[in-house]
């Protein structure tokens, strides 16, 4: 009994979201973003289908990026400041944290913190500065200087 009311519930869902879909499609958030959904039958055993994502997936997703998005204005607003290094705003916009940029660099996570600092980044070393620009797909100039820093010192 459990069964059936889960998969009434399972059908109820994808009716919901192709009604969206069809009627709609701009209530969509992320129409590009698809997934593999897989259904049983009796009859027909498992059944593959790549359809959208449910609504309440996709306002999860949405969230999070909206989310991920004050965390980057925050930083980008330290670095402005001159509180943190512009490493912290690549950082956070690559989405990375402290041990997983401290693995890509092969260094320690005291010395990532270090050079997330404005005195351990004044310090650091040329060649380091170029390691980061690589891991960030930037050019070391952009690292040393980025963009923000110079649209917000010409307004």
């Amino acid at each position: 009994m459990e069964d059936l009311n889960r998969k009434q519930t399972d059908a109820d869902h994808r009716e919901d979201n192709q009604e969206v879909i069809k009627g709609n499609p701009d209530n969509l958030f992320y129409n590009y973003n698809r997934e593999l959904f897989y259904s049983f039958d009796k009859s027909k055993g498992f059944t593959k289908k790549v359809d959208y994502q449910y609504t309440a997936n996709q306002t999860i997703i949405k969230q999070q990026w909206d989310l991920a998005e004050v965390r980057l204005n925050e930083v980008k607003r330290l670095v402005i400041a001159g509180k943190r290094s512009p490493i912290a705003y690549y950082m956070e916009k690559k989405l990375m944290d402290v041990p997983i940029l401290a693995a890509y660099m092969n260094h320690s996570t005291w010395k990532i913190r270090w050079h997330l600092t404005r005195t351990g980044f004044k310090w650091m070393k040329q060649e380091t500065l170029e390691h980061y620009a690589e891991i960030f797909e930037i050019s070391p100039g952009e690292l040393k200087k980025p963009s923000f820093l110079t649209n917000f010192s010409e307004n």
